[in-house]
């Protein structure tokens, strides 16, 4: 057997050792996967969705506590703008 013969035949036994290790992590990976995709389902499946009264209630409050906080910071940039700008101008 000559050297390029037994190098190529060492090349492919190493390149199939190499895919039977890899096709086995692909499936240990697979099945966790599986695994994983099964409870996130079953977590899913624990949730308690509001109602359309409930959902509608927390809209309002979060509409509400948004235009509140809009309402703030923009009077803040007034009081802000008065007191950088406009006064020292003033002065």
């Amino acid at each position: 057997m000559s050297w390029p013969l037994a190098v190529t035949a060492v090349v492919l036994i190493v390149a199939a050792a190499a895919m039977v290790v890899w096709r086995e992590r692909v499936k240990v990976n697979a099945l966790e996967f599986v695994q994983f995709l099964q409870e996130v389902r079953g977590e899913v499946l624990k949730i308690t969705w509001p109602d359309k009264l409930q959902l509608r209630n927390a809209t309002l409050v979060i509409l509400g506590f948004v235009t509140f906080v809009a309402l703030l910071i923009g009077a803040m940039d007034l009081i802000l703008q008065w007191l950088v700008v406009t006064l020292p101008s003033k002065l």
